[in-house]
């Protein structure tokens, strides 16, 4: 009997499909939109998932788009925090727009650069994210230029200090024509009778600090210079005989001064209160039971000036150099500070009201910053902690 041929028991191996998923292909530019929309902290994050993406996040022109975005209008109330300096050396902060639209904050610490050194004594200025603030020493005052939402920081190099300073005035500001950020110091000295000044001007691009043309007014505060439009603006006495007080601004590009006209009711004899509001240049009055908030609507221009609102004092009538307008909201609210105490006006209802953020008291001072990528080390790498100015970046806690 012939035998069949039996089939053979081991099988054929199947072929395996291998099946790849192809993700679409997404320009760049849309990348770019997208990461532009990101909180920064979420920004700090993906410089981990590729080079390409670090490198995008790091380029000067991305930094650039980011800030725009965040200081659009519309959003700079949700992109901007309000931080808080207090005596014991602390610094909170906590969001803007908490204050505003939410019934209670919530506020977190700051370790700010250089605290081993000493105390913060001031908060000079803040502009596209970066804040300047001031450590008081003996011989040599400690300037930092710091990030605090990538805790980047730069710590300027020394300059003498005059022993005989009989007061000290600094500024922080923008340079848009030479893409610069500036710190300037006002130095006042007396000899005899007289007073003599020496001003500086610090370059973040340059890393140098430079003399430039002597203060034109009596310098008779230490109240840090008030930044708007290019300039840093101080209060000051223009005639040593009628002892009239003015304002001077000091432009940044120019690094000349002009003198700033107040409102026609402004007293000559009083110490005008100015500050920036909204990137505006403005003043306070008070009239006993409350104060007028002014604004100038186009900086040097006097008959831009306007009354903006009319804030009562809250609890208590009280002096008014311990009065400072924070944050105005174009929908009709206003963010005071009255010794320290945060206060929240409401223009159409006429009323105040007190928010609650939770881990805060009474502050020494008040500071707005926006949440950018700004690099106080744009134009300028060395080894962290070099001598003539270190640059740096704090660790996460």
């Amino acid at each position: 009997m012939e035998s069949r041929d039996r089939p053979s028991s081991s099988r054929r191996p199947s072929k395996r499909v291998r099946i790849t998923a192809t993700l679409p292909h997404i320009p760049d530019e849309i990348i770019l939109e997208i990461l532009c929309l990101l909180p920064v902290k979420s920004l700090m994050r993906f410089k981990c998932v590729s080079k390409s993406w670090r490198e995008m996040i790091s380029d000067p022109d991305f930094e650039k788009k980011q800030l725009a975005v965040a200081a659009r209008d519309s959003g700079e109330v949700y992109n901007s925090r309000l931080i808080m300096h207090y005596p014991s050396m602390k610094l909170k902060s906590c969001p803007l727009s908490c204050l505003f639209y939410e019934p209670v904050g919530h506020s977190v610490n700051h370790e700010y650069p250089g605290s081993e050194l000493g105390a913060m004594n001031e908060i000079i200025g803040s502009y596209n994210g970066l804040v300047c603030f001031c450590i008081r020493d003996t011989e040599n005052d400690i300037i930092f230029v710091w990030n605090p939402s990538t805790r980047e920081f730069r710590r300027l190099p020394p300059i003498s200090f005059m022993q005989c300073f009989h007061l000290v005035a600094y500024g922080f500001g923008y340079d848009s024509i030479a893409d610069d950020y500036k710190v300037t110091r006002v130095g006042c000295y007396c000899i005899g009778r007289y007073y003599e000044y020496q001003v500086r001007v610090f370059s973040l691009r340059g890393n140098v600090w430079r003399k430039i043309e002597n203060f034109p007014c009596y310098l008779f505060t230490d109240e840090p210079g008030i930044h708007v439009n290019g300039s840093i603006n101080f209060g000051g006495v223009g005639d040593s005989e009628n002892y009239y007080w003015s304002v001077v601004g000091l432009d940044l590009a120019s690094e000349s001064y002009r003198m700033v006209p107040l409102p026609d009711c402004a007293d000559p004899n009083v110490k005008p209160m100015i500050m920036a509001l909204g990137g505006r240049f403005c003043t306070i009055f008070d009239n006993d039971e409350a104060v007028d908030v002014w604004v100038m609507e186009q900086y040097g221009v006097k008959k831009s000036w306007n009354k903006l609102v009319t804030v009562p004092y809250f609890p208590d009538p009280m002096t008014v150099d311990c009065t400072k307008p924070v944050f105005f909201l174009r929908d009709g609210a206003i963010l005071m500070e009255f010794y320290g105490l945060l206060v929240l006006y409401n223009i159409d209802r006429d009323e105040s009201t007190i928010p609650t953020i939770y881990g805060t008291r009474h502050c020494h001072e008040v500071e707005v910053y926006l949440e950018t990528i700004v690099s106080p080390n744009a134009y300028y790498r060395l080894q962290a902690g070099h001598q003539n100015g270190g640059i740096g970046r704090q660790g996460i806690s």
